[in-house]
C-alpha cells in the first residue's frame, strides 16, 4: 500500500511528500536540513511515536540520473499500532530478489491501491506564512466549477471504499506517467464530477476541443520567457503547440501560461517551480508542462491564455535531451 502522508515535526502538521518538498525548498538554502517525520496517525504517534522516512523530497528528482519519485517509507525497526495503516503496509508480501531505488526489499502492491482514481483540482494557491505553515489564499472560482455539483455520475460514488484521491496535480501526473499505450485506456480518473480514461484526461493543446475546455489536463513542451528581461516581473510559458481546434483570436491560436513572479514567490512551492525553470533552461534540457485550467482569449494580443487558479494545478518537468545520431546531437 502506498502511504501518502506523514507528520512533520518541524512543520507541526501532517503533510504529503510534495508538501514536504515544497516546505524544504522554501527554506533559505543555508538553513535547509532534512525534516523529521513521524506516523500520520495521531493515536499511533501518541502510543508508539514511530519514525517515518521521507525519500528524495530534499532533491529535485529530475536532477538525478534515474528519476525517483519522492515518497514516504516505513523503517522496519519502527513499530506501529495494529490499527494504523502503516502496520498494514508492513505486512505486505516482499517480492523475492526485488529491490527498490533505496536498496530496500520491494513489496507486492495491488495496483488498485496505488492508481489515482480522483483528482481534486486546487481552488486557490497555498501561501507561505512566516511560521512555515500554509494557508489557502483567496482566489476566484475556476470556470466550470459551479457545474461540478450538478454532475451526478460515477464520480460522486468514488468518495470512499479504497479509492485514491490526489488534491495535487503532480501526484496524479507522477501516477499517469507510469502507464502507456492501452494501459491509459484501462485506468479512469474522476475530475470535477466527470469520469475519464487516463488517455482522455490528459491531452495536448493541439487536440483539445472547445467543448472540453476546462475539463482536461493540458500537457506539452513549452518555452520559458521572463519579462521584462532586465528586471522580470512575469513568467510566460509558451506552449509549442497551438490550440488547433479553436477559432483564431486576433489572428492567432498560440497558448500561453502567464504568471507574476510575486505570485510564485508567495506560493508554498514557489522555490521548487523556479528551481525547475532554471534547470529546464540548461542547453541540454527542455521543459514539459502539465496544467489544469481554462483556456481564455488573450486581450489585445493574438492567441489564448490558460487561467490557473491554483499553482498546485501546475506541474513542471525538466527533461534531459537524448543524444541521437552519429554526431551525438541532442534530440527531444
Amino acid at each position: 500500500m502506498d502511504i501518502q502522508e506523514a507528520y512533520c515535526v518541524e512543520l507541526d502538521e501532517v503533510v504529503d511528500i510534495y508538501e514536504a518538498q515544497n516546505a524544504y525548498f522554501d527554506l533559505p538554502e543555508k538553513n535547509r536540513k532534512r525534516f523529521t517525520f513521524r506516523c500520520a496517525d495521531e493515536e499511533c504517534r501518541r502510543v508508539k511515536n514511530p519514525l517515518v522516512s521521507g525519500v528524495n523530497y530534499d532533491k529535485l528528482a529530475e536532477e538525478t540520473k534515474k528519476y525517483r519519485q519522492p515518497h514516504f517509507r516505513r523503517p522496519a525497526a519502527n513499530e506501529h499500532l495494529p490499527t494504523c495503516i502503516w502496520y498494514e503496509s508492513a505486512s505486505e508480501k516482499a517480492v523475492p530478489g526485488a529491490v527498490d531505488s533505496d536498496g530496500k526489499s520491494r513489496v507486492e502492491r495491488a495496483k488498485s491501491t496505488d492508481v489515482i482514481d480522483i483528482f481534486q483540482p486546487g481552488k486557490s494557491d497555498t501561501v507561505k506564512r512566516a511560521d512555515g505553515k500554509s494557508k489557502p489564499a483567496a482566489a476566484k472560482t475556476p470556470a466550470g466549477a459551479a457545474h461540478a455539483g450538478e454532475q451526478k455520475d460515477s464520480a460522486s460514488s468514488k468518495t470512499g471504499g479504497g479509492y485514491n484521491k490526489a488534491p495535487r496535480l503532480e501526484r496524479f501526473i507522477d501516477c499517469w506517467l507510469q502507464f502507456q499505450g492501452d494501459e491509459l485506456k484501462v485506468h479512469e480518473v474522476a475530475i470535477e464530477g466527470k469520469t475519464l480514461s487516463y488517455r482522455s484526461a490528459v491531452t495536448n493543446p493541439a487536440w483539445i476541443k472547445p467543448e472540453h475546455n476546462g475539463q482536461r489536463i493540458l500537457y506539452g513542451l513549452a518555452d520559458i520567457n521572463f519579462w521584462p528581461p532586465a528586471k522580470p516581473t512575469h513568467l510566460f510559458l509558451n506552449f509549442r503547440d497551438d490550440c488547433q481546434q479553436f477559432e483564431e483570436n486576433l489572428g492567432g491560436k498560440s497558448l500561453t501560461i502567464q504568471l507574476s513572479l510575486a505570485r510564485i514567490d508567495q506560493h508554498r512551492g514557489g522555490n521548487v517551480l523556479l528551481s525547475k525553470l532554471t534547470q529546464a533552461q540548461r542547453p541540454d534540457h527542455y521543459l514539459k508542462v502539465y496544467c489544469w485550467g481554462s483556456i481564455v482569449p488573450r486581450e489585445r494580443r493574438p492567441g489564448y491564455l490558460v487561467e490557473i487558479v491554483s499553482l498546485n494545478n501546475l506541474v513542471l518537468k525538466p527533461v534531459v535531451k537524448k543524444a541521437s545520431g552519429r554526431n551525438g546531437a541532442a534530440a527531444d
